[in-house]
């Protein structure tokens, strides 16, 4: 048998600690975060305790790389649109993609969104907002193409739009009208004509 080459062990990596992440944000949503131990997603991801410290220090350390994949989805998402020079096209572009996100991963959405809002997740993510805050203004003002001031103020409108439609989604499941609701913001966000006013 031929010995692994690094990139298989990289790969080998990266899945072990895809399993953890999956398990802690499993235990974390429906058990929630307080209640979870590393033991629990040890057991839950199928791996030893012991290899668990091998990826991440404490729970917290696995709390936040939950977050930290999250808003790296957000990122690469606004990365593939940085070249398109028409900002009502980015915007756009932005949107659908948090409606597929929405729609094809409605599990993930559903954890990630109810163990944000548990308390024990506030305490312990409190710098990880404040630096999230800080990106969401970069995030604005590429993908609007507004001013500093303007450029939140829509960004953080429409976030605010996809976090209530993410909860009804969790709530009213497959007859939440997405499509209809996508159409809408489109319209109001990403025309020529509610873009002058």
């Amino acid at each position: 048998m031929a010995p692994r080459r690094p990139e298989q062990f990289e790969a080998i990596r990266e899945k072990s600690r895809e399993k953890i992440l999956a398990a802690a944000l499993e235990l974390f949503g429906n058990k929630g975060y307080d209640a979870t131990s590393i033991e629990s997603i040890a057991k839950k991801a199928g791996i030893s305790k012991g290899l668990i410290y091998n990826y991440f220090e404490s729970k917290k350390s696995i709390l936040l790389a939950i977050f930290g994949d999250a808003m790296k989805m957000g990122e690469d998402m606004i990365a593939g649109q940085i070249n398109v020079k028409n900002p009502l096209l980015r915007k756009k572009a932005i949107i659908e993609m948090t409606f597929d996100m929405i729609s094809e991963r409605p599990e993930y959405m559903k954890l990630l969104t109810v163990m944000a809002l548990q308390p024990g997740v506030m305490a312990e993510t409190k710098e990880f907002t404040k630096n999230a805050y800080k990106k969401s203004e970069e995030w604005g003002q590429i993908i609007t193409g507004k001013g500093k001031k303007e450029a939140l103020i829509e960004s953080l409108m429409i976030g605010a739009l996809m976090d209530g439609i993410t909860l009804n989604f969790i709530m009213y499941g497959e007859r939440y009208p997405l499509k209809e609701l996508k159409k809408e913001i489109i319209k109001v966000y990403c025309t020529t004509k509610r873009n002058k006013n």
